[in-house]
Parts: C-alpha cells; structure tokens; sequence
C-alpha cells in the first residue's frame, strides 16, 4: 500500500514534499512505507512515565563496596561516579580505570591493598574521560616500573579536553553533575553517586607507556588479556576481554542506564552505528559476566547476551528512526519529541533514562548528519537574540505585559513555558525581579519531575546561579607538578590559540620566541592579524625572545601562577622587555596587567 505523507506548511514555511518527490531512487529501493507514519503524534501514555523516586532508588545501584567478581577480579563501586577493577595475577595486579580524583584513587587504592599486596604491574585505561584517569598516580608507588596499556588516540582526546576545551566544559559538567548544589538537593548521578570534584581535588594522569590502534593481546603477572578497540562514548574507547575467565570489561560502552549518546555537557559526534558495532562484537565474544566502568556486573552468559542486545537494538532504534524522520523532512524540534523506544526495549531496567534520552540523541543524531542547519530559511540569518528580545517584548505589548503572560503560565503550572518566556524577557531587561524570580521557581519545579539526574542537575544549578547561591567556576581540578610536565608543550600552545582576543590582535603581527631552558626546546609563537601560528624552533628577527623553565610557563598558562610574580622573576629576556610581553600575553588573558 502506497502511504504518502501530507503535503503541509512547517515553521518558517518549510513544506514538506510527498515522498515522489523527494528522490526516484528512495522510491525504487524503499517505497513510501519507509516514511509512512512520521506525522503520527506520540501517544501520551507512551513510554510509561517513570517518577523520580525511581531515580533515588537507582541510587542503590552504587553503594560502596567492593565486589568480588571472580576468584581474581574486583570492582570498587560508589567511591565516585565511576569503577575500578583489579585483576590479581601470579605475582601482580593490573587496575582498570583509576577514578576522577587521587582522593578518590587513593580510597579506592587502600581497599584494593587490603585485598592483596601484590604490586601494581600495569594499569589500563579503557578511555580518556577523566573519571577513568585523573587517579592514577594514587595507585602507583612512586619510581615503580609500571605499563600503562591505552588506544593511541587516548591522550591525544584527553589533551584536548584539559587544554582547548576546559573552561567550558568544566562549567557545563560542574551543571550536569550538580557539584555546587547541597547534598540534600542532589541525586545520584546516573551511572554512580557522584562525582568525586571538589575545590581542593588534585589529579595526576600517568602518560601510556604501551598504546595499540586495533587489537593488543598481553599476557601481565600470568594473566591473559585481549584488549580491542571499540568505539562508543568515545572514539578511543577499548574493551578488555579476558578469555580463559570469559570476563568481559566494556568500559563505558554499556551501563544500567539509557546510553549517553548525547551528553548535555558537552561533546564531539558520538557514531550511534559505530557504538552498535561494537556492541555486537562483545556479543560474538561468548562472555559469561560482564563488569562495566559504571553500575554493577552481570553474571551469566544469557542475561549478558539480553543485555548487549537490548543495549544494541535500542542504539540501532534511535539511530535508524532518527535518519527516517530526518528524510521525511523534520527539524530536530519536531523529531525528537516523537521518537519513542519499542515497549519491550522502554521497559528494560537498563535502558531507563538515568543518563541518556532518546530525544537528546535524535538532535545529536541531526547535528552529526547535516549539521547546525535545520533546512528553515529564517535560521540562515536569524536575528540576534538581544535584539530578538526586544520586538517580541514590543510584540507581546511590552515589559509588563510579558510578565503578566509568565505570570499567567505559573499559574497554569507551565514551567516550561515559563522558563520559555523568562528567556525572552530576562534577555530583554536582565535584572527584572520578577521574571528572575519566576524563572528560579519554574526550574526548581521542572527539576522535582525530572527523572534524569543530568538535566535535574542542570535546572537546579541554573536556579542556583540566579538566585546567587554560588559561582559556576572554570575549573575545579588541581593538577600537581609532575601532571602539568607530562602534558606537552604542543597542548599548552594549543589553549593559547584558541584563547586569543582575536579582535584585540587584527592589528598586531608579533613574533615571540619561547625558549625552554629545562628542556632545550624552543618555539616561536606568532600572532598574525588575529590568528596564531606555532613554529618549532627560533626565528632570527623575533619581537620577544624569552628563556623560561618549562614548568613554570606551564603553571603560568594553567593559571596556577600569579601573572605579575611570574613575569618578574620566572622570564629572562634576550630580546624585548617585561611590559612587552605582558601586553603579548594579555591578548590571551585579559587579566594579565600591564605597567
């Protein structure tokens, strides 16, 4: 049967063709019933609404505890929001993953030592989210000859995190993972019961020592180990197979919880196929428990295949519906509202929305695909929001009139239409009590009802910088000494450049050589117009030249040291003068004063 669908207007005048319309060769391979159904609304019934007490009762999911999984394997849970494992060998022990903090490490560390003291022979990091690396030198004794196994690819994204993308992403997470809110306001977190980050928390990532891009087979204290690249949450994502035990560790390509094909903080395409992909290479593996980088282990080889799956299907689902609707014509906003798991899939308890959401993924989905363009003209050149702002408050009858319609939708228990509206009246006049006021209430009330423990945070903490209960800071780790000199110099230059005022700079063509007297490296960093380049090496006819020791250009840049200390005691200067190069280095951190 031939269903074609509605030829109608969409917002901005988009139309939406019938399917002939819309490619012969769709037509031929597919038929219409490969759309058929897109304009269908969900039913409101549909998924069966779970409430947030079953959030607080996933919370008993992460009581702390160490879980012997085998006779040589066990899991540390709820000592932060992530695991880690130790395998005990002939006369070693391998950890996997190393926690978010080296306070948490190192509590994690103890109990392990209560285990067996055996010495740590390697560590494995299955991949570079910092929950899984920043303890690593808590389970380590210092001057120990320990590997350290990785993908080739891990520090490169861990770098990128630490030094292009650390402010905000920091901001963003310390919103997801509600750090700042007061224990009695936060829940758990989703896949564990918090996220062990505090103002006084110190980190320090030990570098790989042994990195593979495709399969590594490794034999450490007597213990076999096949350890594969799988890509899900992350590109350089690695599980651990241990195949005389049929012991699988998959990292965080599967957990008790709706995958995080998106996550709300922040993050690069995650390939919902290529996840899938990988899913179905565990399945192959045969595996009888399966201890993942968050939540419990599994046990059997049945409940383990059901899960892998289930976890799969519901990858596959999403995805797949996802380029379907995208083909019938639909803009994020009207996609992901409709996209709804199958019952069976809806009812697992490991696909509950305690981390991911299918909506969210569908718009990643449309992101990844096409891009930031929704195919509506009127997002070509939008108009700024400010000024946006202000014709719709003049449309709507003005200043008081917007309030009463917040007012109104308060009443009516609309919390999200009001924080809707606040978003345009707060833009328009930012220090309206009253608008401020009812936005704080709307994302409070939204946050009782939410069931997903990130966006819960987020409402939370947005009401929490509004009423002016704390600052949302830029950073929150402390790296010591010897994890600021095991970064390169490369990534501290990378920060730079994409912390250039680049309008401050369209005049300034300056040359200034960095040389590193610990190290004999130098490098000449140019501004040119607006735009750095980094060369290896020093240019002859540089504006600046400098010799600094490493670590502290290092602490300098990782704002560890004060600007006005460092320049007066830390440069030598071969060429140029202090003020010179405090006006050089304020074009990348404003804060930096010049005499």
């Amino acid at each position: 049967m031939r269903t074609n669908l509605p030829r109608r207007t969409l917002p901005g005048s988009l139309v939406r063709r019938p399917i002939a319309q819309r490619g012969l060769a769709l037509v031929l391979l597919f038929g219409a019933s490969l759309l058929a159904g897109c304009d269908r609304e969900p039913a409101a019934s549909y998924p069966p609404a779970a409430t947030p007490d079953a959030l607080h009762a996933h919370g008993e999911e992460f009581a702390e505890d160490v879980i012997q999984v085998t006779d040589n394997i066990y899991v540390a849970i709820g000592f932060g929001i992530a695991n880690s494992i130790m395998i005990e060998g002939d006369d070693g022990v391998i950890i996997v993953d190393t926690m978010e903090s080296m306070e948490a490490g190192r509590r994690v560390a103890e109990r392990f030592r209560a285990i067996t003291d055996k010495p740590v022979k390697a560590l494995i990091y299955t991949h570079s989210h910092p929950d899984h690396i920043l303890g690593a030198a808590a389970f380590v004794t210092p001057g120990a000859d320990v590997a350290i196994y990785a993908h080739d690819s891990l520090m490169q994204e861990a770098e990128k995190i630490f030094s292009v993308l650390q402010p905000v992403i920091t901001r963003r997470s310390m919103h997801m993972y509600g750090n700042l809110l007061e224990d009695s306001e936060r829940s758990n977190v989703g896949i564990g019961p918090f996220v062990d980050a505090k103002s006084d928390s110190t980190i320090n990532t030990l570098r790989p020592t042994h990195t593979f891009r495709d399969r590594l087979d490794v034999t450490i204290a007597g213990v076999d180990l096949v350890l594969k690249h799988a890509p899900g949450e992350t590109d350089d994502q690695i599980l651990v197979w241990l195949p005389e035990q049929k012991v699988l560790l998959p990292g965080d390509n599967v957990y008790k919880a709706f995958p995080n094909l998106y996550t709300i903080r922040g993050t690069s395409y995650r390939d919902p196929k290529t996840w899938a992909d990988s899913l179905d290479l565990m399945r192959g593996l045969g595996a009888e428990i399966l201890v993942p980088g968050h939540t419990r282990p599994v046990y059997g080889a049945d409940a383990v295949d059901s899960l892998l799956t289930d976890y799969r299907d519901a990858i596959r689902y999403v995805f797949d519906q996802t380029i379907r609707m995208m083909n019938a014509g639909m803009t994020p906003d009207e996609l992901a509202p409709r996209l709804r798991l199958p019952p069976h899939l809806a009812e697992s308890p490991y696909l509950q929305f305690f981390y991911g959401k299918p909506a969210w993924s569908a718009r990643m989905i449309y992101q990844g695909q096409l891009g930031w363009f929704d195919s509506n003209p009127s997002n070509l050149h939008p108009t700024p929001p400010d000024e946006r702002a202000q014709r719709l408050t003049a449309l709507i009858g003005g200043r008081d009139a917007l309030a009463d319609a917040i007012a109104e939708a308060e009443a009516a228990g609309d919390a999200q239409w009001v924080l809707e509206l606040t978003d345009i009246l707060l833009r328009e006049a930012p220090a309206h009590t009253a608008g401020r006021e009812a936005r704080i209430r709307a994302l409070r009330t939204l946050a009782e009802n939410e069931i997903n423990p990130n966006a819960r945070h987020y409402y939370l903490t947005h009401a929490g910088e509004l009423a002016g209960d704390f600052v949302v800071p830029d950073r929150i780790f402390t790296p010591d000494d010897a994890m600021l000199s095991s970064i390169p110099l490369s990534a501290y230059f990378d920060g730079l450049a994409v912390a250039l005022d680049g309008e401050a700079a369209w005049d300034i063509h300056q040359q200034t050589v960095f040389d590193f007297t610990d190290l004999d490296e130098r490098y000449t960093l140019i501004v040119r117009r607006g735009v750095t380049e980094l060369l290896p090496g020093a240019v002859d006819d540089a504006d600046i030249h400098v010799r600094v020791d490493s670590l502290r250009f290092r602490q300098l840049l990782a704002g560890l040291r004060n600007p006005a200390v460092a320049l007066a005691r830390d440069y030598e200067f071969v060429e140029g003068g202090r003020v010179g190069l405090a006006r050089f280095l304020r074009l990348f951190n404003p804060d930096i004063e010049v005499e």
